[in-house]
């Protein structure tokens, strides 16, 4: 089991943090770019009401102390603020997915080749760097959001503080498109930390977001954004959202 889970997180650190096709070295990615479905290792000393700290291993649970668990809904609707803790150590954070858009070019898109992560895009592969435009069933969604840090702490400045400020933030840490890749974000800070982003308490930052989808792996009415799973794998796994990205229409 614990190899399975392994090899679980290092695909999921493939796919949601910032490094090239033909270049991986998912070790580094481990320790510099955070994503949602990274192992915890930080020691907790709290306890959350009725819930059981040490997990079948002696080790700590996932739930932190002061983080708003109960605040966290199944379902979101697009334009619908909503909390999120998967980033945050202690306090309040919160996401609205305002709209997205579809677009088969990078040029339609608004995007540049060179301000892309370049997660999963290569020429020939999934794109025509000539005419900018995806390839084989790929599809760029753009999407419109909003964070808003009310009074929160940054989960990775506990990790990693000589990295990450107290109010420095993962943006993989607050979700993703399965059967989609994280591209571009217009908040990026320099490799390797592409997702990284300061959001000050009391502050909040419109942001966009360039997910890559392969479209033979899902039907566009049944993408979503979603910042969690329900897996037996992880049974201490943090409450999470699912936004459906009302995709089935026209949103070029």
């Amino acid at each position: 089991m614990k190899s399975r889970l392994i090899i679980l997180t290092a695909a999921a650190m493939l796919l949601t943090t910032g490094c090239s096709v033909g270049n991986i070295d998912i070790s580094k990615k481990e320790t510099t770019e955070a994503t949602l479905g990274q192992p915890i290792e930080e020691n907790v000393n709290g306890t959350i009401s009725g819930s059981d700290t040490a997990d079948n291993n002696g080790g700590d649970s996932l739930l932190r102390p002061n983080v708003p668990y109960s605040e966290v809904p199944a379902t979101a609707e697009l334009g619908e603020r909503f909390c999120v803790v998967a980033p945050v150590h202690s306090g309040h954070l919160y996401l609205t997915i305002n709209k997205c858009e579809l677009y088969d070019s990078l040029n339609d898109a608004g995007m540049k080749y060179d301000e892309l992560c370049q997660a999963l895009i290569a020429d020939g592969f999934n794109y025509d760097a000539e005419t900018t435009g995806f390839l084989k069933g790929f599809i760029m969604i753009k999407t419109y959001m909003t964070v808003e840090n009310v009074d929160a702490v940054s989960r990775d400045h506990i990790w990693q503080p000589e990295i990450y400020g107290e109010y420095d933030f993962s943006l993989g840490r607050f979700g993703g498109v399965p059967y989609a890749t994280d591209e571009y974000f217009d908040h990026a800070s320099p490799s390797p930390y592409f997702f990284k982003f300061n959001l000050q308490p009391g502050e909040k930052k419109d942001i966009i977001v360039g997910y890559l989808l392969d479209t033979r792996k899902v039907a566009l009415e049944d993408v979503a954004f979603v910042n969690g799973r329900d897996d037996d794998s992880f049974p201490d796994e943090l409450p999470f959202t699912v936004v459906n990205l009302g995709l089935g229409g026209d949103n070029k």
